[in-house]
């Protein structure tokens, strides 16, 4: 599905079925909210450096680089007895680290002060817990946004953010108990219901997640939220013509919901109606202009219409919108390709395959590339790559058409016999 929920923060809407979507949520996209990013992306957060500037009373240094040659008042001189002074990087890392703390420090500080005042005050421990989420210290988060749940345990604001922190700890299992809650609380939460979708598709439950949603619009038809999950679902499964009509009951019931129209683009994009699909995106950018899947999905429809330089510029916008997009990059690296600009195309393919080195789809493209250049892998390399394309499978985060489809649609490519070289070896004739 098109959701990434790790990467999906400013919004946390989670959606399911965009362009790992969004897994899962930036994910998003997997959800790391890609907080965590590409399946790796966590950050440490303790800000902790080694031997960058510490002094003993004695004055004296070890190898780790503490300084020598500094008197009681802990002033040193300027000759640096020590023959070296601490290096521009080592400082950096010290100035850095420190920085991280201030910033972390001076935004808990007025919930702090809060809390002194007024110890069971529920949204200054959201607020905590928001502040600790920004800087990805998810444990921290947890224990905060527990501290306002447990003074307001029905708050459907506490519960999603409890949620959202628990797929950040790759916890899906408890964020589902937590979603199954809060939807009971608030049955029309959309974004509850794209979230919860997701995880599920994720999890490859996608049985479960279009039975959850067909049990809600059983007691009650007029669930926007529980209409788009269930296209969403849909989607994910490939059944296009079905996921749309869920879209429109979706759109009927609540014409301005981004999400529904930019998934509805979506899947007129995989029934190869690209017309219609890019007047869905536009009427999605015109609600949510800074949503980076639509823009993404834009490039694509642009691209399979054969104009270029729209799809270029539309890619160029995701990536300034998110710049840890893998989608993005995957979508600007086909465009390039498209243009014959093949050495911009593969680096634009090797930074999606940095951010998301599971995404299959910007493999499969970069071997295109690679063979257009008359670029070859290593044997293994080559075993390897096949091995993951017998693999495909849709995921949270995308549920396109496999790029060679894509290529040989949207570029009219075809193989060209050249004398296979390594890269290695074009690289040297370059020089």
């Amino acid at each position: 599905m098109a959701n990434n929920f790790k990467e999906n923060r400013n919004e946390r809407q989670g959606k399911p079925g965009r362009t790992n979507k969004t897994g899962k949520t930036d994910g998003a996209g997997k959800i790391s909210g890609s907080g965590k990013t590409d399946g790796a992306g966590k950050i440490n957060g303790s800000g902790k450096t080694e031997g960058t500037g510490k002094i003993n009373r004695s004055g004296k240094t070890d190898r780790t680089g503490k300084i020598k040659g500094v008197d009681k008042t802990g002033k040193s001189d300027r000759t640096g007895r020590t023959g070296r002074g601490i290096s521009r990087k080592s400082a950096g890392r010290t100035d850095k680290a420190e920085t991280f703390y201030d910033r972390l420090s001076k935004a808990l500080k007025p919930y702090e002060k809060a809390l002194e005042k007024k110890p069971e005050d529920p949204a200054a421990w959201a607020g905590k817990a928001a502040v600790f989420l920004k800087y990805r210290r998810y444990s921290d988060s947890l224990k905060a946004i527990k501290k306002a749940l447990e003074i307001e345990p029905e708050n459907p604001h506490y519960l999603y953010e409890k949620a959202f922190v628990l797929l950040q700890l790759n916890r899906e299992g408890d964020a589902l108990q937590v979603f199954d809650r809060l939807l009971e609380i608030k049955p029309d939460s959309d974004k509850s219901w794209n979230l919860k979708t997701s995880v599920l598709c994720r999890l490859n439950q996608h049985e479960k997640a279009l039975a959850d949603s067909e049990k809600a619009l059983s007691a009650n038809l007029k669930l926007a939220g529980a209409w788009h999950a269930k296209g969403s679902v849909l989607a994910d499964l490939g059944r296009y013509e079905e996921a749309i009509e869920a879209y429109d009951a979706t759109l009927k019931l609540n014409p301005n919901l981004a999400r529904a129209l930019m998934d509805k683009g979506f899947a007129l994009y995989n029934l190869n109606r690209p017309v219609e699909a890019m007047i869905a995106y536009d009427s999605a950018l015109k609600i949510n202009p800074d949503n980076a899947k639509t823009w993404v999905g834009t490039g694509l429809v642009h691209l399979k219409l054969g104009k270029y330089k729209r799809a270029l510029a539309a890619c160029n916008k995701a990536i300034s919108i998110k710049p840890d997009s893998s989608d993005a990059w995957y979508c600007k690296g086909m465009v390039l390709s498209g243009l014959d600009k093949n050495e911009e195309a593969l680096r634009a393919l090797d930074r999606a395959l940095r951010l998301s080195p599971d995404h299959i789809e910007a493999k499969n493209a970069l071997a295109s590339v690679n063979s257009k250049l008359g670029i070859v892998l290593d044997e293994d390399e080559e075993e390897r790559m096949e091995n993951e394309k017998l693999k495909v499978k849709r995921n949270v985060w995308t549920r396109k058409k496999p790029t060679s489809e894509i290529i040989k649609k949207s570029l009219g490519q075809e193989k060209e016999k050249r004398g296979k070289t390594s890269r290695k070896n074009l690289r040297a004739k370059k020089k």
